[in-house]
């Protein structure tokens, strides 16, 4: 039976999610429930085995119009999606760099991820063949035996392919402005206020507290049982580091121009609005002031 005083949440072992400086810390009095995917948690949501969690937000918003009784009601990083390869980096090529996918493989995680909707968009004006995968683990290996020409994911897969001989095509901050990697979502009818009030003012530290990249590396490293060296988390902190847990406008903005293309790819049946996705009321009084991901 649920303790109405312990929060249930589900997290990702994305690292660069505040989940694991909370965990490590023992900041928040909650049960954690590590889950695989992102549509994995909203089933756990909607069999009402979790109350909040960490989720990239397409998953949530394909859950959301389907009626699963969540909302997204705080922010924690933007611009997590990258994109490397066998080949010449953006640094010598600029904005060409993204043509050498023509005609490649390119690995990514599962369809609906956000970086599957990044990259199905990009293919618009491209010709090449997207593989997806249920764990970014399987990608790293078929990029390694040669099985991939390049990789679409988070800041972490793009540290490791790096070492594997990848360069960097598309840095986070150039594929797609403000693109929400992850939201925290919660079911609407559940939570506490104070509850909620609680997790969102410590979420906000630690979302502070991840831009002390040595610091935060140390905690992370810990978490992860050494399977990411220190030196690869803290690359990865320092490639792509806006994070923040309000919901500004840009956040909200860009996040509806992604359910408007997986209404193109055939996610969506119908579009979204901002009202179906945010529920702002709580962080803005937890962050009142200006955002700071940039």
């Amino acid at each position: 039976m649920n303790n109405p005083d312990k929060l249930r949440i589900g997290f990702l072992s994305t690292a660069y999610h505040t989940s694991h400086i909370l965990r490590e810390l023992r900041l928040v009095k909650a049960e954690w429930k590590l889950y695989g995917t992102g549509p994995e948690i909203v089933k756990a949501f909607e069999d009402g085995k979790i109350d909040l969690a960490y989720i990239g937000l397409p998953p949530a918003i394909i859950g959301i119009e389907r009626g699963v009784d969540i909302v997204c009601v705080a922010g924690g990083h933007v611009e997590g999606t990258v994109i490397a390869g066998r080949g010449k980096s953006y640094q010598e090529l600029g904005g060409e760099a993204l043509k050498q996918l023509e005609g490649k493989k390119v690995g990514v995680p599962s369809r609906g991820s956000i970086h599957d909707v990044i990259l199905r968009n990009l293919r618009e004006n491209m010709d090449f063949e997207i593989i997806n995968y249920p764990w970014a683990d399987f990608i790293l290996e078929d990029f390694v035996d040669w099985k991939l020409d390049a990789v679409c994911g988070t800041p972490s897969l793009a540290v490791l392919v790096i070492k594997s001989g990848a360069e960097i095509f598309a840095p986070p901050d150039m594929i797609w402005s403000f693109n929400p990697s992850y939201g925290i979502v919660v079911r609407e009818k559940f939570l506490k206020e104070e509850l909620l009030m609680d997790f969102l003012i410590k979420h906000e530290w630690a979302c502070n507290f991840m831009k002390a990249y040595r610091s935060s590396s140390q905690i992370i490293f810990k978490t992860f049982n050494g399977l990411l060296s220190q030196d690869d988390i803290q690359k990865m902190l320092e490639m792509s580091p806006k994070y923040c847990a309000s919901l500004p406008e840009e956040y909200v903005e860009s996040t509806i121009r992604l359910a408007d293309a997986m209404l193109e790819l055939g996610y969506l049946n119908s579009s979204v609005e901002a009202k179906d996705v945010f529920d702002t009321g709580l962080v803005q009084l937890v962050h009142p002031f200006p955002h700071h991901y940039r």
